[in-house]
């Protein structure tokens, strides 16, 4: 009952009153909003209002995303780790999750050994200080573990570096890896074992496996029915897994724990009184009207900041502005022999014929947005796919033309493009524990809708509802056509047949029942502050004012499907697709080094903004928004912008949240174990 009292509340309030006045209000119940307004209330702030566009609380954390992106899990720590830690405790046999001290102890554990991450060249050494904080493993219990590995003989000899005494007797294979291992390492490995390659590789692409230890049983079982723990030995790069309705769960308690009164359902501010630099007010366009001291904006459109007349930005920078190699309009990644015409001369649907502007030029486009899909195929908790009103066969001519009208029609929902993420956790037991729950991850020709969400950064509220509402007709119609179109193929034919929506997540009465809350909004407006992240490390100055810490790659998925002519032929095309490390080379995972956030990353320019902070529509670049955008890392930026909030509201000496004392905020968000640092 706990867990819904603050949609209750937040509801007899809404209904009750039309002005609230309080200490901080946080615009925006994205799961970074939720951390700021925890994190401000914790940290002394009397008086916290969340206000939520929406019904629930915690943007894609809750509403679609089941598979947290989570490169480095290093990084993670403070009210982000507790979140995931309290979702890990509604599972059978949590697991404690000791955090690593960045500062002192480095270590992690396999099985109930303690391993010493401290420095690169003593990995696989004992380190004792730990030895009692590791939770022993069972026979046929999996782990997850990154190979500590090495590419010599220009990368084409491996040598696997596994902890001392330890080896791996059975791996499990990833098709993401089985182009470039050999056969024979999939069966017994040790410590310092060598393998030829059969060509040689600059990378090796999510270098992580599940395996099984001590047992000659092969039984796949998830990692104590939970989340993947950064304290278990190579889970860095390893996603978290959870069910979205448990998130949710958690999210409300943590809210209501931290007396954060909630307000939902406020779509769209109007109006605005500010006092200088210094907001003061907002109406929203029901003629809500809200008051504080302080101001959050934890949207991911950065609507709150604005109104308030903030500088922002959305689309796509050139590449001489900052110097990014990828900024800007990318070339085509993707080419498809495919008439983009029907025989009238009109383009056919989802092919866009809009000029383009020329490679590394700027321009307002945004990358594909989509909704992340919970399908599973337990017979009693699946929602069969349905036909979406309006439903025209002749709109997926793009995909009929793809399939060669059935000829070369994909093989499964993986090769279409929709892949399952998981499997996620779960409490079906119709089926013998052999069922599937997942986060369905849709690329290009798939539910990612290329050209869609070009209008939403900036649009309206009622363009924005619109495109929202294309995108779930979109998706739902795609699906139909995989479902019934014979150029589609016998096999999705047979996987939709027994793969359709999970029945315990989101809401029955939602049209259609069971659709996620929240559209995947990657990125929309971003603020312009003083200091702009963009591709390149910041300068040492900045660093020292690190609030938190990330690690992703840029990770852009396309942006534009159109017509491209070449030697007076016409096809279809795909750009937009950025995939880097950031040392500027081509990424072929999502492990990323960690970084730091510097607190002027939160930040409106002085002389427009002083009492507001935007942890999620952050000053940054379109290519550096593209590592930032996980929601770990927001969630870590947004409990920086609590705390931060908080100590500007209690020190009445400071005038501008630009003027913080930053090392204070340090020494403030690390007794919140907030990790700031790599």
């Amino acid at each position: 009952m706990a867990a819904v009292l603050p949609c209750i509340y937040m509801l007899m309030l809404a209904d009750t009153f039309t002005n609230y006045s309080s200490d901080v209000v946080v615009y925006g119940a994205t799961a970074a909003g939720c951390m700021s307004a925890i994190a401000a209330s914790r940290s002394g702030a009397r008086n916290v209002i969340l206000v939520n566009p929406y019904e629930h609380v915690g943007g894609m954390t809750t509403g679609g995303l089941m598979h947290a992106d989570t490169a480095n899990t290093s990084t993670i720590g403070g009210l982000t780790l507790e979140f995931f830690d309290r979702v890990l405790a509604h599972y059978p046999n949590p697991t404690p999750n000791p955090t690593p001290n960045p500062s002192s102890e480095r270590y992690t554990c396999l099985g109930s050994r303690c391993i010493n991450l401290q420095d690169t060249d003593k990995r696989g050494s004992s380190n004792a200080t730990c030895d009692n904080k590791c939770p022993a493993l069972k026979d046929n219990e999996w782990l997850a573990v990154t190979f500590l590995s090495e590419l010599s003989n220009n990368n084409q000899t491996l040598t696997v570096r596994l902890p001392k005494g330890q080896n791996i007797s059975y791996l499990k294979k990833s098709e993401k890896l089985e182009h470039q291992l050999p056969a024979s390492m999939y069966k017994q490995i040790y410590d310092g074992q060598v393998f030829q390659l059969a060509k040689p590789v600059e990378f090796l692409e999510y270098p992580y496996y599940l395996i099984e230890l001590n047992s000659t049983k092969w039984k796949p079982k998830f990692l104590r029915d939970g989340p993947l723990h950064p304290g278990s030995f190579g889970q860095i790069g390893k996603p978290w897994l959870y069910e979205s309705h448990i998130a949710e769960m958690v999210l409300n308690d943590m809210l209501l724990e931290a007396n954060v009164t909630v307000i939902s359902g406020v779509k769209g501010l109007e109006s605005f009184v500010k006092q200088g630099t210094a907001l003061k007010s907002v109406t929203s366009v029901t003629g809500l009207q809200f008051s504080a001291s302080v101001w959050i904006d934890g949207s991911y459109e950065g609507d709150l900041a604005y109104i308030a007349e903030a500088d922002m930005t959305w689309g796509r920078e050139s590449q001489s502005q900052y110097n990014e190699s990828s900024a800007g309009r990318r070339p085509a990644s993707l080419k498809y022999e495919i008439d983009p015409y029907w025989s009238d001369g009109s383009v056919i649907p989802h092919v866009s014929d809009a000029p383009l502007v020329d490679v590394g030029e700027a321009d307002n486009r945004t990358e594909a947005y989509d909704f992340r899909l919970c399908f599973t195929d337990s017979p009693g908790n699946m929602v069969p796919v349905s036909e979406p009103p309006g439903y025209n066969a002749s709109e997926w001519e793009f995909w009929r033309r793809l399939y060669k009208n059935g000829t070369n029609a994909p093989s499964s929902l993986q090769d279409a493009g929709l892949a399952c993420l998981g499997p996620i956790p779960n409490n079906y037991s119709d089926c013998d524990g052999r069922c599937t729950k997942c986060d369905m991850l849709g690329m290009v020709h798939a539910t990612d809708m290329l050209n869609g969400a070009w209008g939403y950064p900036n649009g309206t509220l009622a363009e924005r509802e619109n495109i929202w509402e294309a995108h779930k007709l979109y998706i739902m119609g795609l699906l139909w056509f995989w479902a019934t179109d014979p150029a589609a193929g016998d096999a999705l034919h047979e996987e939709l047949k027994v793969m359709g929506h999970c029945r315990d997540e989101y809401d029955a009465n939602s049209n259609p029942p069971h659709w996620p809350y929240q559209l995947y909004v990657r990125e929309a407006r971003r603020l312009v502050g003083d200091f702009v992240w963009t591709e390149h490390e910041p300068n040492a100055s900045l660093l020292d004012r690190s609030v938190g810490v990330g690690a992703y790659t840029f990770d852009c998925h396309w942006v534009s499907l159109y017509v491209a002519n070449d030697s007076n032929n016409s096809y279809i095309a795909a750009e937009g697709r950025v995939n880097d490390g950031h040392d500027g080379t081509p990424s072929h995972g999502v492990y990323q080094q960690p970084y730091h956030v510097p607190y002027d990353v939160l930040l409106p320019k002085r002389n427009q903004l002083t009492n507001m902070l935007v942890p999620v529509a952050c000053s940054a670049s379109h290519i550096r928004m593209n590592a930032v955008r996980m929601e770990p890392t927001w969630m870590i930026q947004g409990h920086a912008a609590g705390t931060a909030a908080a100590m500007f509201l209690l020190n009445t000496t400071v005038l501008r949240v630009q003027d913080l004392d930053v090392a204070a905020l340090q020494q403030t968000l690390q007794t919140q174990k907030q990790i700031i640092r790599p």
